[in-house]
């Protein structure tokens, strides 16, 4: 009997750690200049990191907002690459 009951411990511990991962880190900061693709083209535009939001299914997500024009917009980090 007291095998199973150490066999049960050792899988639950192992459920435990694998429950707890460490969560992802963003990768640019809230005021980060970045550079976003958008249209057909590719343009590469400026935008300013207003807040970092959670990953929504897709990766971690930002909301940015336009230098240009000022218009914000939500995307995914892979999106995204450093601004000058």
């Amino acid at each position: 009997m007291s095998a199973n009951v150490s066999e049960l411990a050792r899988n639950l511990r192992h459920r435990v750690k694998a429950a707890v991962r460490p969560s992802a880190t963003h990768k640019f900061d809230v005021g980060a200049h970045v550079l976003h693709c958008i249209g057909a083209r590719s343009e590469r535009v400026s935008f300013q990191v207003t807040r970092q939001l959670p990953d929504g299914g897709a990766g971690l997500q930002y909301r940015i907002k336009g230098t240009r024009d000022g218009l914000e917009r939500v995307v995914t980090e892979s999106s995204l690459e450093r601004g000058g």
